[in-house]
């Protein structure tokens, strides 16, 4: 899931957070009340492979779907991050179209269900 213009301008005065090459930006058993946005740099997730750039929303499935992350999501380089709570998230969301949020919800857990609890996904 990627950042539109409209909705990057709208996070513009959040401030970045700088994060180093291997450190970890998502830890397994963070809560999903925060979305991470990727704005530079990359990173990826330990436990699906799933790579993200500039401008990706950092384990999306796991943060529509659950309640805790499941997954780590490490910095492949200098990364900046704009973390917003789920709230604010879902008003970016709502902004545009009204049903955009419970659809990418209900898409994210069929998805995670579909795919059963152990597999990997990010």
């Amino acid at each position: 899931m990627r950042l539109g213009p409209q909705t990057f301008k709208m996070l513009e005065d959040i401030p970045r957070i700088v994060i180093q090459r291997g450190k970890i930006i998502i830890a397994n058993g963070d809560g999903c009340d925060v979305a991470h946005f990727l704005i530079s740099g990359s990173a990826k997730c330990q436990r699906s492979r799933d790579l993200y750039e500039a401008h990706d929303l950092l384990s999306p499935l796991e943060f529509l779907a659950y309640e805790t992350y499941r997954s780590r999501v490490i910095a492949m380089n200098e990364c900046r991050i704009i973390s917003c709570s789920k709230p604010m998230f879902r008003n970016l969301l709502d902004a545009e179209n009204n049903l955009t949020w419970p659809l990418s919800r209900q898409i994210a857990s069929d998805i995670v269900i579909r795919r059963g609890h152990n597999l990997e996904y990010c």
